[in-house]
């Protein structure tokens, strides 16, 4: 699919949110978030709900850390 660019803001789709750290794929987190596992900023998440860096993600409760570095 087409890239999913960030907005001015920073924030992202939360699926690719958390793919980025490491959690899990873009599709396992749309079945965490479709399950209510995912909050941002105490609220459940939906799908197409977007986060950036100052929000607070949590999976099962537990926050979410930084971004997942890759070196090749």
């Amino acid at each position: 699919g087409a890239p999913v660019a960030p907005d001015a803001s920073g924030r992202l789709r939360l699926n690719k949110y958390l793919s980025e750290r490491g959690l899990c794929s873009r599709r396992e987190a749309d079945a965490w978030i479709e399950a209510g596992r995912v909050s941002v900023n105490g609220a459940v998440a939906t799908l197409g709900t977007q986060a950036g860096p100052a929000d607070d993600v949590r999976v099962d409760g537990r926050p979410v850390g930084e971004p997942t570095r890759h070196v090749y």
